[in-house]
């Protein structure tokens, strides 16, 4: 399989993710962290708190998924720079 096809099935797409977050309060389940997706509901988003610095974070956090994601399909530094990851 290409590993550009792999990358584009299993990253992240920042408009998405910000949608989701922004309606619904979601976007650790999207990064495969269910256990803290859970938590964050269950307390409300940190009765705000929470919810206000992953306002400020989440762009750093689908960038960090994405530049892993791209490493695990086996792409170099430079072609994940070239894919603006860092």
């Amino acid at each position: 399989m290409d590993k550009q096809f792999a990358y584009q099935q299993r990253s992240l797409n920042p408009s998405t993710i910000w949608i989701l977050f922004l309606f619904l309060g979601w976007s650790y389940g999207s990064m495969n962290k269910m256990g803290k997706q859970i938590f964050y509901y269950l307390t409300l988003g940190g009765i705000g708190l929470w919810a206000l610095y992953r306002l400020f974070t989440l762009n750093g956090a689908i960038r960090k998924y994405n530049k892993d994601i791209a490493f695990d399909c086996g792409f170099t530094s430079d072609e994940v720079a070239k894919l603006g990851l860092y």
